[in-house]
């Protein structure tokens, strides 16, 4: 995948939210993504499309830490994304996969309230804030009434939709969905 449209500009000191600057990724011995760079301004909205394995989601990952770009590099306001903390970096960015599965048996409530570990002390019990983050995600995305349900037991679609509500509880201010629609009914 190799990008360079309007909104790219190099990542800056001063430089507000989540930026690409020139990042590149191999996978299997394959130049996946070839020197992306994106600057998208505060609020925007911004589409990757491509083919599958055209390295969508694999910018997705270095944009979200998950993997390091070979070259070039990844800010968040400004400060290399490789030098900033984990737990930083998940209250200011959440990630909808376009799979997810666990082993482990948990309602939909339980997987919402993974949304607001980042924003937790280790072992503290959840906040009034944290409670209310998950209320509210669990109504935007209509499934208020399936909380108590395991999910385990959902679809497809029902299952997005609770990593979607997950991704909100974050509290982001950086949303990057990988096919997002995947399962979803129109």
């Amino acid at each position: 995948m190799t990008y360079e449209g309007p909104a790219a500009a190099p990542a800056t000191a001063t430089a507000a939210g989540l930026r690409a600057d020139r990042v590149t990724r191999e996978a299997g011995g394959r130049l996946v993504v070839d020197g992306v760079s994106l600057a998208p301004p505060a609020g925007a909205t911004v589409g990757l499309l491509g083919p599958n394995g055209s390295g969508k989601s694999t910018l997705l990952r270095i944009l979200a830490g998950v993997l390091a770009p070979a070259s070039g590099v990844v800010t968040l306001d400004g400060r290399p994304l490789s030098d900033t903390g984990r737990r930083t970096v998940a209250r200011r960015i959440a990630v909808v996969e376009q799979h997810a599965s666990t082993q482990v048996e948990l309602t939909v409530r339980d997987v919402v309230r993974l949304g607001r570990v980042p924003h937790r002390r280790a072992w503290s019990a959840p906040s009034a804030h944290d409670e209310r983050a998950v209320r509210e995600a669990l109504e935007r995305t209509g499934l208020t009434g399936r909380a108590a349900q395991s999910w385990h037991t959902l679809s497809g679609g029902e299952r997005q939709r609770v990593q979607i509500a997950r991704a909100l509880a974050q509290e982001p201010r950086e949303l990057l969905l990988d096919e997002p629609t995947n399962h979803l009914d129109i």
